[in-house]
């Protein structure tokens, strides 16, 4: 098992674009409360507005997970919800491959 860890800007909304197991990835995080986690796979969306919750794989499916290696999480402290205000700092995004 490999985790990978993704940089996120302290701000509600935002996208952008990183490469992990040589797969082209377009992610986009809104805020409503609660992060919204859309996935993009070469221009194509595989999940849209997925609710997120700490220290839990965001990707719903086992096939989605295996179609792209693994799962993407939040970690968060003392399992606290994931908060735009505290990315970098207490919730961090990672992608945890399956291996």
């Amino acid at each position: 098992m490999t985790t990978y860890s993704i940089d996120l800007k302290s701000t509600p909304n935002q996208e952008f674009f990183i490469n992990i197991l040589n797969r082209d990835m377009t992610i986009r995080i809104i805020d409503r409360g609660l992060p919204l986690f859309s996935l993009y796979i070469n221009g194509d969306y595989l999940v849209q507005n997925i609710p997120c919750f700490s220290n839990l794989g965001i990707l719903p499916y086992p096939y989605m997970t295996t179609e792209i290696g693994g799962n993407f999480m939040f970690l968060t402290e003392n399992d606290e919800y994931p908060a735009w205000e505290n990315f970098g700092n207490t919730c961090n995004l990672v992608f945890v491959t399956g291996d």
